[in-house]
């Protein structure tokens, strides 16, 4: 009879990043059989191919030191969120499931040539600051047996404390009260990956992805603050000035990540508790600084 393993003892290690803890992870490799309508003088399909392979899934979990700076030297951030080079690459990692613990069951698996496709940070006030990632990758190795040593070191995890934000407007577009309270705010980072495929891919490849390709970086959100029904979004054309933005600052414990947004308009909600009004924002211009672009 097969064992029946307790999943708290899998563990994630991202080559560039080092052990990462997580609430959740489903990254695999997956492969539909595809089976085409045709004229074939049957009542019954008889006819199929195996669909091309697509490697990824997603992490999610409470925020960590090793969102920051990972023990393997890079962040979380810095894998999801940063460019390189005059051509905007990304950096490309390997990671590591160990899905099982013990006894005779192949217990780990490799993907290879992993991106960030998109990645999430929120925060609520009272709360732990959360993550969540969605990956592609290239290849997914052969299960085997490797064991890993358990991940003992104490994190801290990072409180809503230790995150705040700061937003400065050079128009009217958008007014901020003076000593205006947040209840939340959430952003994704969004890198738009492309898989690619070519004819004639050699026996290596077989059905994965030739290459990843990286897109456009889009970031958008919201911010939620307390009893503010008054703020607003752009109310007409004229409210436009193409060159000056909004600009929103978050601190996340020793990370600082500055961009230039636009923001939507707001949306208050009653209820029986405080008032709280939502305000989206989608990043527009060049964002530049180390945190977003790296040598």
């Amino acid at each position: 009879m097969a064992d029946v393993h307790a999943g708290y003892r899998g563990l994630v290690d991202i080559a560039a990043i080092g052990q990462v803890r997580f609430a959740d992870a489903s990254i695999t490799a997956r492969q539909t059989v595809e089976i085409p309508d045709l004229i074939m003088g049957d009542v019954d399909h008889d006819a199929y191919v195996y669909g091309k392979i697509e490697v990824g899934g997603s992490i999610s979990g409470p925020v960590t030191e090793t969102f920051i700076s990972g023990t393997g030297g890079s962040g979380i951030w810095d894998w999801g969120a940063k460019r390189y080079g005059d051509c905007f690459t990304m950096e490309e990692n390997d990671v590591d499931i160990y899905y099982y613990c013990g006894g005779d069951n192949n217990r780990h698996r490799q993907f290879t040539g992993m991106y960030v496709n998109t990645l999430g940070f929120s925060c609520a006030a009272g709360d732990i600051a959360q993550f969540n990632m969605d990956l592609m990758g290239k290849s997914a190795g052969d299960w085997d047996q490797n064991d890993l040593d358990p991940f003992t070191n104490a994190e801290k995890l990072i409180t809503w404390d230790k995150v705040t934000l700061s937003i400065e407007v050079g128009d009217e577009s958008f007014t901020v009260p003076d000593n205006i309270q947040y209840s939340n705010f959430d952003f994704t980072i969004s890198n738009n990956l492309q898989p690619v495929y070519t004819l004639g891919q050699n026996d290596t490849v077989g059905l994965f992805p030739f290459e990843i390709v990286p897109g456009l970086r889009t970031v958008t959100g919201s911010i939620s603050v307390y009893n503010t029904p008054q703020a607003d979004g752009v109310k007409k054309w004229d409210d436009y000035e193409a060159a000056d933005f909004g600009k929103i600052t978050f601190n996340i414990a020793t990370l600082t990540i500055s961009m230039n947004a636009r923001f939507h308009r707001v949306e208050p909600a009653s209820s029986v508790g405080p008032i709280v009004s939502t305000i989206g924002f989608t990043s527009v211009g060049a964002l530049t600084g180390s945190e977003w672009r790296g040598d």
